[in-house]
């Protein structure tokens, strides 16, 4: 009798497949990507086994429902230490970020690991999970909408349910026949084919066009736009230059604002506009805004003192927008080497727009120069302009007082080319502008 149950234990062993339960697995060849899941009918509480293995990115995710607006997921991330996996149960209320559902009860059971070869490998059951907020598991659809995703390369290592995520590098559809999954309550085993699963479409890449346009612009704004308008201020006699690069300025960076804005939305992390990188680019509003508002005339004539504020305000703007650049890097979760560009490249224009403007400080602007050039030549015009109309008078008083001199002087005798021009007997005294007596 022994011998029997040994021989039967031996057969089991070596053919598992006989008594692997019952399930209707997604299979995707392109990732070796496996999710069989099981619908135990013998249990009370709704019990759904699944077996899942995947390349191990930085997260990857199955979820039950057309898109992921109000589809119950499970996202799979390495644990802190690198040898298991962490399975988070998540819900989304829109196309963003899904958010842990701490409702669902989730067993992970021995199986799950990371194999040597980078490969997850979760085997789990889920009690009470075929019911959720605003969205239900039927059992009975012979084509369930199922949804699947992957994260970007970089690895996600924490225990937190709750941990962060990247946007998915590339998601897809599929439906599943709940009836083929139905059968006794046990964890499915490996496989490598589709059964009771019809793909819809093949696996799309996705476009974080957002998120990428706000940094592309904002780094456009502060290492592109600003330096050229520091050139036009310093080295250009005619404002309107400076005045233009200052609006197209203004103009990016409130596109930069908007965009970061909508893109806040998408990430629990950064919904509630409390990050670091969201307070400090508030902050840089405050002194931008004054900047654009000291050339306007009423506000320009407060003081003297009001235009002297321009400088420090305009360093102080920049600086913040620098530093808000490199914690928005910091939240959108970068690689190091993206991080230390991005660093060097804000100590360049630094240092470039520091000497630039000590220069400025210590010549003036071409603008002031031009505009001291100016009103030294109206004033040495004025200058000479009165001390001509001096001379003339002098000239004119001395003609007079010459003519009436020789009016009135010795025996009635007149007095011709009185003044500066020469009389009648120019030839006679060679002198012009002298006197000349009748005889």
């Amino acid at each position: 009798m022994e011998r029997i149950v040994f021989a039967v234990l031996a057969v089991l062993a070596a053919f598992p497949t006989l008594i692997q339960a019952q399930a209707a697995t997604f299979y995707l060849p392109e990732t070796e990507t496996q999710f069989s899941l099981n619908v135990a009918n013998d249990t009370d509480n709704g019990d759904l086994f699944f077996r899942f293995t995947s390349p191990a990115y930085s997260w990857v995710s199955i979820g039950f429902g057309k898109s992921m607006k109000d589809s119950l997921m499970f996202i799979m991330y390495p644990s802190e230490d690198g040898k298991t996996v962490t399975v988070s149960p998540r819900l989304s209320t829109s196309n963003s970020e899904p958010s842990f559902y701490p409702d669902t009860q989730l067993d992970l059971l021995p199986g799950t690991t990371i194999t040597s070869d980078g490969m997850f490998v979760v085997e789990a059951v889920c009690h009470y999970c075929r019911v959720w907020p605003n969205g239900a598991l039927d059992t009975e659809s012979t084509a369930q909408p199922m949804i699947y995703a992957f994260g970007p390369g970089r690895r996600i290592m924490s225990n937190d349910k709750n941990a962060a995520l990247k946007r998915h590098h590339k998601y897809g559809r599929f439906t599943m026949d709940m009836l083929q999954a139905r059968g006794p309550g046990g964890v499915p085993g490996p496989e490598s084919k589709l059964n009771g699963v019809t793909l819809e479409g093949g696996m799309k890449k996705d476009h974080d066009r957002m998120n990428r346009a706000h940094a592309v612009v904002g780094c456009l704004a502060i290492f592109v736009l600003w330096p050229v308008n520091v050139v036009l201020a310093g080295f250009f006699k005619k404002m309107k230059f400076h005045v233009a690069a200052s609006v197209l300025l203004l103009v990016f960076l409130l596109v930069a604002y908007l965009l970061g804005g909508l893109t806040s939305a998408e990430y629990n992390r950064s919904k509630s506009h409390r990050t670091p990188h969201q307070i400090t680019a508030y902050l840089t509003l405050l002194p931008l805004f004054l900047t654009a508002l000291l050339p306007i005339p009423p506000i320009s004539r407060l003081s003297s003192f009001t235009p002297r504020l321009h400088t420090p305000l305009v360093s102080s703007t920049f600086v913040l927008l620098v530093l808000s650049g490199g914690l928005g890097l910091h939240l959108a979760m970068q690689s190091r080497p993206i991080i230390l560009i991005y660093t060097a490249v804000a100590l360049i224009v630094f240092a470039f727009c520091f000497l630039l403007q000590t220069c400025i400080r210590r010549r003036g602007s071409a603008h002031q120069r031009s505009r001291a050039g100016h009103e030294d030549e109206q004033g040495l015009m004025g200058l000479k302009a009165r001390f001509a109309g001096e001379h003339r008078s002098r000239s004119r008083a001395e003609s007079v007082e010459s003519c009436e001199s020789g009016t009135s002087s010795g025996n009635g005798k007149g007095v011709f080319g009185g003044g500066t021009m020469p009389g009648p007997q120019y030839l006679l005294n060679m002198h012009p502008g002298v006197p000349v007596h009748r005889w």
